[in-house]
């Protein structure tokens, strides 16, 4: 008993009476990782992060809710105001006064999955003073990256303004939520948004009535803007070189996301010869996929690549080569959308292993169109089939200007029919776009859809016509296609008047008095008559209309191909107006371009007719255009940064190194 209490007493008893407890071991502490998705987050598991779905969920047989945005866990106001500290720091405008322990970092780091060393960068001078912006006080950051004030500022823009004016007018997720959503783990995207944020911003100012007063902030004007645009898209494409060199892109998908960022900023300011370069590399990318798709060897682990970003490609491909169909570039620019040179027949579909590398698998037009959604993938599937079928027989019989024999029409009868199903499957939505709970949007949307199907409709057709002539046969087409133009462009208006001005004794916009009419300041807004709401007067103009750029083909190419090929003297000319008042970049296509082009044309052919009296085809004694005053674009050379661009123009049918005396020439400055 007492050598027990011995043992007890030294600790060092082999019998204590009382067994052990051992010690629990703990867990090193590490930062809590926050990008992972839902599911893998509410199951507690490590994420993969493979996009667009992990492989975590896919192996779970769950369905992968995706990479949500990282979001503050409170609504804390983020000053926005210039970086602190340095000589400058005094010249910016004080913006907030509140404190800035919640501004963000302004270091630059990016996510490096053990590469190889880098070689030492030299340090990076000061940038110069950045515009602030009139912003909400509060910014979003991805997270894993750190933003200083000003790209952070330019991300809010893109995020709450330019990506659903991308959109144009349809809603898509691309730009709202999959472009952020890889923001948050790809520095190049990073950087590509907040570009296309500073352009935003850069467009805003240089469109803004009135101009901005001289004692507003001389840091937010557009100069500075597109130049910080300018660092910010040479950043984006820095960082995708060292991220493909270094092999630290998650996927091929982000090459592709990339590319169409960059194909955006390409288009917003005007080189489209880069444009077209990135989206015939897209293409190609595209293509290799679906070549390594036949081999059952070829296994690429987490590059899985969603439908919507293959139909971005598929529209860039399809507005690229209408681009290239109304003004006819040269080697190299001519864009490719078969990497074969067979054509696609239409009586029969394509059967998987043929389909094309852009498109989904083509499925049958349905009897009616439930949304516009659907009526767009259809449309945007036959054009593309349409156009490749163009193309490859384009390769066989090479006729001026792309000019098919007419020997050849019946081949290609068949499309004929689909755009004919599709207008028929398309009428009920076309139908209801003026019932109430319809958006502006949604109904300049269906407009839309319906333009682009009859322009497709007349230049297919006309592919194998050899006479200008030819084209009065389209009367009924180009004047809905004005009809529909104009309603979308005159609720652009209305809503914009009311946005901007609110009640109409306030406008500032409204027109003065003139010798003949007065002007009713209780009851007149420009471009409504006062006597009948809603009801557009040509003499007032569109007041409220402001410049705006979409990556999608919206009215722009419907209206040119009025302004050109049409020879109704009243249509061409509401056609060309409609191009000049209502100013906008649609991916690659100009209105104020293709309004100047269709202006010129226009006074080319109606040589020597006399004063247009107002309405028909010709002036009081029934005069037309004439066969051989018909002229079509034979090619144009522009450079959209400059606004200037060389024009000519000969006859239809006309091959190179002909004689012809219908060619002619001129510069456009605008």
């Amino acid at each position: 008993m007492s050598s027990t209490t011995d043992d007890k007493g030294n600790g060092n008893g082999t019998d204590t009476g009382k067994t052990t407890k051992p010690v629990k071991s703990r867990r090193a502490s590490r930062p809590k990782v926050k990008t992972g998705c839902n599911n893998c987050k509410i199951r507690r598991v490590k994420c993969d992060e493979t996009r667009p779905q992990c492989n975590k969920c896919v192996r779970a047989a769950r369905h992968c809710d995706g990479y949500p945005a990282y979001r503050r866990t409170t609504e804390a106001a983020i000053p926005i105001a210039p970086r602190p500290g340095g000589n400058n720091a005094s010249s910016y405008p004080a913006i907030a006064s509140s404190s800035t322990a919640a501004l963000p970092p302004t270091s630059r780091s990016i996510i490096v999955r053990k590469p190889p060393p880098r070689p030492a960068q030299k340090p990076r001078p000061t940038p110069p003073p950045t515009p602030v912006m009139d912003l909400k006080p509060t910014l979003y950051s991805p997270g894993g990256f750190s933003f200083d004030v000003q790209e952070g500022q330019y991300f809010q823009v893109f995020r709450t303004h330019t990506a659903s004016e991308l959109s144009g007018f349809f809603d898509s997720e691309f730009w709202t939520r999959s472009v952020l959503q890889e923001s948050n783990s790809e520095a190049s995207i990073r950087h590509a948004v907040v570009a296309l944020g500073a352009l935003y911003k850069t467009l805003e100012k240089a469109s803004e009535s009135p101009p901005t007063s001289p004692d507003s902030n001389s840091y937010d004007t557009a100069p500075n803007h597109y130049n910080f645009a300018l660092q910010q898209y040479g950043k984006s494409i820095t960082r995708l070189r060292e991220a493909l060199q270094y092999n630290e892109t998650r996927s091929q998908r982000t090459v592709l996301i990339s590319i169409v960022l960059f194909t955006c900023f390409q288009s917003f300011t005007g080189d489209h010869k880069a444009a077209i370069s990135q989206i015939q590399h897209g293409l190609g990318l595209l293509e290799e996929r679906r070549q390594d798709a036949k081999q059952p060897l070829i296994r690429r682990q987490g590059e899985e690549v969603e439908d919507e970003l293959i139909q971005m490609f598929t529209r860039l491909a399809i507005q690229a080569k209408s681009y290239d169909m109304a003004f006819h570039f040269p080697h190299p620019y001519v864009i490719r959308l078969s990497p074969s040179n067979h054509p696609t027949s239409p009586q029969s579909a394509p059967s998987p292993s043929e389909s094309s590398s852009t498109s989904s698998l083509e499925s049958q037009i349905p009897d009616v169109f439930k949304t516009s959604q659907e009526a767009r993938s259809s449309l945007d599937a036959l054009c593309e089939r349409i156009m490749r079928f163009q193309e490859a027989l384009s390769f066989y019989y090479q006729g001026p200007n792309n000019i098919l024999p007419a020997s050849i029409k019946s081949s290609g009868l068949g499309f004929r029919t689909q755009l004919a199903q599709w207008a028929a499957a398309f009428e009920p939505l076309l139908n209801s776009r003026g019932r109430p709970g319809i958006t502006n949007t949604e109904r300049a949307g269906i407009n839309v859809l319906k333009m682009l199907q009859i322009m497709t409709s007349i230049l297919f057709l006309m592919g194998y016509s050899t006479s200008e002539m030819d084209f009065d046969n389209f009367y009924p087409q180009f004047k809905e296609i004005i009809d529909l133009a104009q309603e979308v462009v005159l609720h652009e208006e209305l809503s914009l008047a009311q946005a901007k001005c609110g009640d109409t004794p306030t406008c500032r916009h409204r027109p003065r008095a003139t010798e003949g009419r007065r002007s009713n300041p209780t009851t007149h807004f420009p471009g409504l008559a006062a006597h009948q709401p809603d009801t557009y007067r040509e003499e007032d103009g569109y007041a409220h209309i402001k410049a705006s750029f979409a990556l999608d083909l919206g009215i722009v190419p419907p209206l040119f191909v009025v302004a050109t090929k049409c020879r109704d003297r009243k249509l061409r000319r509401d056609a060309i107006k409609l191009l000049m008042v209502s100013p906008r970049r649609e991916g690659m296509w100009d209105s104020i371009l293709s309004g100047k082009a269709g202006q010129w044309l226009m006074e080319i052919e109606e040589e020597g007719m006399g004063q247009y009296l107002g309405y028909g085809m010709g002036t009081m004694d029934g005069a037309v255009v004439e066969k051989d005053r018909r002229i079509m674009v034979k090619e144009i050379l522009f450079d959209l940064q400059k606004r200037e661009a060389t024009l000519r123009c000969g006859t239809r049918g006309a091959r190179e190194g002909d004689e012809d005396s219908r060619v002619n020439e001129t510069q456009i400055f605008w």
